[in-house]
């Protein structure tokens, strides 16, 4: 199914370290979440905001942000935010919400995927769908998908010393495992990377992006089509045998729910097991915390998804007049979800700018909440805690290169780190 070569480490790189948005005001801030949960939280449960330059951008609070996921022209005026752990069930919960301002976003480039369908389709669909991403069933991958591919790409550099772990390790494993998951082979890897690469260009070569994801949706069809003669204990295999109404899923929607998996699992995990590096190797009390006691391993991911989340925003359209928190929010207006700043809600977390393994875990808005909650969540922590596995057996007392710079986390939307240099012993 592979079509013309390219680069595949160059692509996964750039595609998934490179900024989705223009995110140059949040980066400059010492410690941005720090500061703008601070700021907001002087503000109230809900704030307002206005659109700035077509709706390219919005603000809160004197912070520039940008918005790469509702229309522009849907906020080119006073647009709402919700800050608060309170403010965002509140939201989520309510059925007058809607997430159907993403057609435009996610349609043209992925297919029909769960993202913009709100109920009774969206249950419908998401019911068939999460069957594949049970507890138990992830589990199943564990001996069988994610450690064949953790161990080959470990062993590839452990006996190096060093390696950046962006470049050489995280950008290569979720699309090994998620692929695998969904159907594909490893020949595919390097067509796929490049219709996601070109996806990821939208904001600078919308025609680029679209034609990469009419490419990515025929390829798609295509594993649809060949399971159908040859099933195999895949995703794709088992959403063929599904039903919807008493109806087979058409291939219009397989497409869009085969993309939502592997578009979802790859880079929002590349990019979380980055900063989940980062926050340990920052720091190494915690780290010293984890080595020394192996079943905080589940508790580390927990913290890290909840302290430094890589999606910093969401929205939601209003279909009719709500309150949220004793704020009227009128009909059409478009709601930001602040999920960094609700996962550091001082009235649910005692110190919550502190990183720390040994906390309560409560649930956060990492995942968000409601019936869009990510369908992935299980998948994605099992992807973190066998990853951090591994990272603390093969690389012994990992810890930072001193002779490269140290990196920063950047971005609003999709939070990561360009790079990870570090040393091991051997």
């Amino acid at each position: 199914m592979s079509e013309a070569s390219v680069d595949l480490e160059q692509v996964l790189y750039g595609g998934i370290t490179d900024p989705v948005d223009d995110s140059s005001a949040v980066d400059a801030l010492e410690d941005p979440l720090r500061e703008i949960s601070e700021k907001f939280y002087s503000m109230g449960d809900v704030i307002t905001g206005t659109g700035e330059e077509n709706g390219a951008y919005v603000r809160f609070g004197g912070y520039r942000l940008p918005n790469i996921l509702a229309p522009g022209a849907m906020c080119t005026g006073p647009v709402y935010g919700v800050v608060s752990y309170e403010a965002h069930r509140q939201l989520y919960t309510n059925p007058a919400t809607s997430s159907s301002l993403f057609e435009g976003s996610v349609e043209p480039f992925f297919g029909r995927t769960l993202s913009p369908r709100d109920a009774p389709e969206h249950t419908k669909f998401r019911n068939v769908m999460q069957r594949g991403f049970m507890p138990k069933q992830i589990e199943s991958y564990k001996d069988t998908i994610a450690r064949p591919v953790l161990n080959r790409r470990f062993s590839a550099i452990k006996a190096n010393g060093k390696a950046d772990l962006v470049r050489e390790l995280n950008v290569f494993y979720p699309y090994e495992i998620v692929g695998s998951i969904v159907g594909y082979g490893t020949t595919d890897l390097e067509f796929l990377a490049g219709c996601m690469d070109g996806i990821w260009q939208a904001n600078r070569d919308i025609n680029r992006a679209l034609e990469a994801g009419q490419k990515l949706q025929d390829f798609a069809l295509a594993l649809i089509e060949k399971r159908r003669k040859e099933p195999k204990d895949d995703f794709v295999s088992a959403m063929l045998e599904a039903e919807v109404d008493g109806q087979k899923i058409s291939d219009a929607d397989m497409i869009g729910l085969v993309n939502h998996l592997f578009s979802g699992g790859i880079e929002t995990t590349s990019r979380q097991t980055n900063v989940l590096v980062f926050d340990l190797l920052s720091h190494p009390d915690q780290l010293g915390l984890l080595r020394s006691n192996r079943a905080l391993i589940r508790a580390a991911v927990e913290e890290n998804l909840r302290y430094n989340g890589i999606g910093g925003s969401t929205c939601r359209v209003v279909k009719e007049a709500i309150e949220i928190c004793g704020t009227a929010i009128p009909e059409d207006a478009v709601v930001f979800t602040f999920h960094d700043v609700a996962s550091r809600d001082p009235a649910r977390w005692e110190n919550p700018h502190t990183f720390d393994i040994t906390r309560p875990v409560q649930k956060h808005f990492t995942f968000a909440m409601g019936p869009h909650m990510c369908i992935g969540q299980h998948l994605a922590r099992f992807l973190l805690a066998v990853y951090l596995e591994h990272f603390l057996d093969d690389l012994p007392n990992v810890r930072w290169d001193s002779d490269a710079t140290i990196p920063k986390v950047t971005g609003w939307n999709q939070r990561s780190c360009s790079s990870l240099p570090v040393i091991w012993d051997v």
